[in-house]
């Protein structure tokens, strides 16, 4: 039945979408992938980030099939990205003398699953989101610190004193995340798995070898991964063939006090791995002369994701930061988006905004659950022998988030 209001007009959100007032806090990944989302909803959106400007950090990253079904529901975005991405065929993985052991083939993801699966630059897959928003002409607010959450409102205090009202309100400021604070009333540190990652981009031009051209070569599509005990690496080209990125890990070396992020010399890394495939080698000898060691951390899940009032939630890394062996940070914050979106437009009324919060939520949180516990699983096994063959998690992909929040229900 349509409720009406005071003045005996119906307030049915079915009738007028944009009387909804949705906040996004954080234009990351998934913050933007939100904002997209619910405002071809019909959602009036407004983005707000604390940074003053855009900047592509980061280095490569491997989108699945699970999250590119969600993207590429979105007008002109396939065109986006594969003039960025490259679609992912295979992984060779070798073991520390360079000898391939395995090969796990994906020659056929798209067909199996739907969607393809990219290798793509952080900033590029970023810098799509972000053209998208601004084709819609989705308010994002630079340089706007959120300080203070009111569940009641529900509302923001910015850094300034200023308070903006929504009718509801999705965080997704990272793994330090101010909104998961004030929701436990404390900060909630991540938990240190012991480990470390070294990430580089080696421009391909540095890189002309005979040897090396079967790694850098963009247009084979494949992703060479290395394993040796308790460490690990995975390397591919990406935007188009112009870097070579590099991300390994290993036990922590200077990240093992409160630093979550180290400058450190390129010989710390060359050090690490003397002894490796040669090629390798080759490889590192042109890494920048100052690289970046980072902590690795996950977070514990959370029963309840939402602030008192029931319409303040989270979103990405700020809910269930993963660890990176799970392949799934971006895809998880992306879904996330799509099911929060998608779960909103299915009310009729505003009174159904905590149901709604609570529905996505009950969604979300074993699915995330499962892929921080993956990612887990993974790096235990990369200390086993013949642990390549189970280390990806294709079963992760076939996955239909739009689909499941279109049936889960509403209070």
């Amino acid at each position: 039945m349509t409720q009406k209001n005071s003045n005996g007009t119906s307030d049915s959100l079915l009738a007028d979408p944009s009387k909804l007032r949705v906040i996004v806090v954080g234009a990351g990944i998934g913050g933007l992938t939100a904002a997209v989302a619910c405002k071809e909803k019909g959602f009036t959106v407004t983005v707000l980030e604390a940074t003053e400007k855009f900047t592509h950090i980061g280095a490569g990253l491997q989108i699945s099939s699970n999250c590119t079904r969600v993207l590429l529901g979105f007008s002109g975005m396939r065109e986006r990205l594969d003039k960025v991405g490259a679609p992912l065929k295979r992984v060779r993985f070798h073991d520390i003398e360079g000898n391939q052991i395995a090969e796990k083939l994906y020659e056929d993801a798209e067909k199996e699953y739907g969607f393809p699966t990219w290798m793509i630059h952080r900033g590029d897959l970023h810098d799509c989101i972000l053209a998208k928003a601004r084709e819609l002409d989705i308010d994002i607010r630079m340089g706007q610190l959120v300080e203070k959450f009111d569940g009641a409102g529900p509302s923001v205090t910015l850094k300034d004193g200023s308070q903006l009202e929504a009718d509801v309100i999705v965080c997704g400021d990272g793994y330090r995340s101010r909104a998961r604070s004030a929701l436990k009333g404390r900060i909630d540190e991540p938990l240190f798995s012991g480990n470390s990652a070294f990430r580089a981009l080696i421009p391909c031009s540095l890189l002309q070898d005979d040897d090396l051209f079967p790694l850098i070569n963009w247009k084979d599509q494949s992703c060479y991964a290395w394993v040796g005990g308790t460490r690990f690496i995975v390397a591919y080209p990406v935007r188009q063939g112009e870097y070579y990125n590099f991300v390994s890990t290993q036990p922590a070396i200077h990240t093992k006090g409160s630093d979550y992020v180290v400058n450190i010399d390129s010989s710390v890394v060359m050090n690490e791995f003397a002894d490796w495939d040669p090629r390798l080698l080759k490889i590192l000898k042109h890494l920048p002369e100052k690289c970046l060691e980072w902590k690795l951390c996950d977070l514990e899940p959370m029963d309840n994701w939402a602030l008192p009032g029931g319409k303040i939630t989270l979103l990405g890394d700020a809910a269930h930061a993963v660890l990176p062996s799970s392949s799934q940070g971006a895809a998880m914050a992306i879904e996330d988006a799509a099911a929060f979106a998608e779960i909103l437009s299915r009310i009729e009324h505003k009174s159904q905004i905590e149901a709604a919060v609570k529905a996505y939520e009950d969604l979300r949180r074993p699915r995330t659950t499962e892929v921080r516990d993956s990612g887990r699983r993974n790096v235990a096994r990369w200390k086993e022998k013949d642990s390549h063959e189970e280390s990806t998690n294709d079963v992760i992909w076939d996955y239909d988030v739009i689909a499941e929040a279109k049936i889960i229900p509403i209070g």
